[in-house]
C-alpha cells in the first residue's frame, strides 16, 4: 500500500461497518477511554478474530479513532469516544455528527469528497476503482470489503449521499442572510427661530411723568413682546 503523503494511509480490511463498530465498542468496554488496551483484549470482547482487529487498528489509528500508546495498545480519541458511547447508548442519530467530524479530518476521506464534489455524481464502482488507484493496492476481497465499509461510514455520517448505486456530495446548508432592520436616524429637533420685528416706541417724559405708571407701561410692553 502506498501514499503520496508522509504518513501512510490505511483503509478498513476484511471488516464490515458493523464489525468495525463492534471492535470500537470492545475498546470502550475494556476501558480504552482512560487507559491503553491491547488488541487481543478487544478481539476477545468483540468476538472478532484478533488478526482482523489488528489489521483494522491501522485504519483506526491513521483516521484518528485510536491513539497508539505502547506497541499494540490503544486508547480511544476524544471524538471516537463520543461516537462509540452514543452508539452504545443506542443514540444512532446523535452519533452521526461526531463520526462525520472524525472522518472529515482524514486525508483520504477529504480526497474522496473532493473527487465526488468535482464530478457531481460518481458510481460506486468508479469510486472503488479510484480509491484502489490512489492507494496502489490490488482489487482483493478484503480491500473491497473495507472500502465498502468506508462508504457505509461516510453515508451513515452524512458526508456522502447514495442513490441508485451512485454517490453525490452533500451540499452544506448555507443559512439565508437575515437583513437587519434599518435604524432610523434621529435628527435633533430644531426650534424655528421667531421672526424679529423691529418696533420703535417713543416715550415722552417730563417732570409731570408718573414714574410708577411708566414702569407699569414698560412691563406691559415687555410681556406683550414675549408672547
Amino acid at each position: 500500500m502506498s501514499s503520496s503523503q508522509e504518513e501512510r494511509v490505511y483503509i478498513p480490511e476484511g471488516a464490515t461497518f458493523e464489525t468495525l463498530n463492534r471492535i470500537l465498542m470492545a475498546y470502550l468496554k475494556a476501558g480504552a477511554s482512560e487507559k491503553p488496551v491491547g488488541y487481543r483484549d478487544a478481539a476477545t470482547r468483540s468476538g472478532v478474530h484478533r488478526t482482523v482487529v489488528s489489521l483494522n487498528d491501522k485504519f483506526f489509528v491513521s483516521s484518528g479513532f485510536l491513539i497508539e500508546e505502547e506497541r499494540a495498545t490503544f486508547r480511544l480519541s476524544e471524538k471516537a469516544m463520543k461516537y462509540v458511547q452514543l452508539m452504545d447508548w443506542g443514540k444512532t442519530e446523535e452519533a452521526k455528527e461526531p463520526l462525520g467530524e472524525l472522518l472529515a479530518e482524514y486525508g483520504l476521506v477529504k480526497t474522496i469528497l473532493d473527487y465526488v464534489a468535482i464530478n457531481k455524481k460518481v458510481t460506486k464502482d468508479e469510486l472503488m476503482t479510484k480509491i484502489i488507484s490512489i492507494l496502489g493496492i490490488r482489487r482483493r476481497s478484503r480491500y473491497v470489503t473495507g472500502i465498502n465499509s468506508l462508504f457505509d461510514m461516510m453515508t451513515f455520517s452524512g458526508l456522502l449521499k447514495e442513490e441508485d448505486g451512485s454517490f453525490s456530495a452533500v451540499t452544506p446548508t448555507i443559512p439565508e442572510a437575515v437583513e437587519r432592520p434599518k435604524r432610523a436616524i434621529e435628527l435633533p429637533t430644531v426650534e424655528p427661530k421667531k421672526p424679529i420685528i423691529p418696533i420703535s416706541i417713543s416715550l415722552m417724559i417730563n417732570e409731570e411723568t408718573n414714574i410708577e405708571k411708566l414702569k407699569a407701561v414698560i412691563q406691559a410692553l415687555k410681556e406683550v413682546l414675549q408672547e
